[in-house]
């Protein structure tokens, strides 16, 4: 297992650069995965030269773990994750909702080994809450169960 939060993201933007490439290279020029918890969101859209594409970029004065930058002639779509080491809360969905209703990925995703703790659980599965995961009409969050072993998702106990 992981002993920390920073451990698990060199294994999450393996697996994340390659989802992205499966689902947009197509389309896409270019797909750049970065852990980008050291720093402010705005500060790496200045370093990939990205401002013209986000307006607004000064005020993305946020820090998620990683971010999917997924690059095409016209625009620069965006994708968040969240890693926790510990069993997934609503204060963690609450922080990532923030984090998306700010810079608008296309979507979000939250993530954990030891997957949604009970609240979380019992409001998306038991009282079928799925649209508290939404932060914008048809953009969402995705509560991921990391499968540590596999180092791919575990889709039975996860919210996609």
């Amino acid at each position: 297992m992981y002993q920390s939060e920073v451990e698990m993201y060199p294994d999450i933007i393996n697996w994340l650069t390659k989802d992205l490439e499966q689902r947009f290279s197509k389309g896409a020029t270019k797909i750049n995965v970065l852990d980008t918890h050291d720093s402010d969101l705005s500060n790496f859209i200045m370093r990939l030269n990205y401002q013209k594409f986000f307006p607004e970029f000064t005020t993305f004065q946020i820090r998620q773990d990683i971010t999917g930058f997924i690059e095409y002639s016209d625009r620069v779509d965006l994708v968040f994750i969240e890693c926790k080491n510990t069993s997934l809360s609503l204060i963690h969905l609450s922080q990532l909702i923030g984090y998306s209703c700010i810079a608008l990925p296309i979507y979000a995703i939250l993530l954990s080994p030891q997957g949604m703790g009970n609240n979380l659980k019992k409001l998306l599965q038991a009282y079928n809450r799925k649209d508290v995961l939404e932060f914008k009409p048809n953009r969402s969050i995705q509560v991921i169960k990391w499968d540590y072993n596999k180092k791919d998702v575990d889709f039975m106990n996860s919210v996609i």
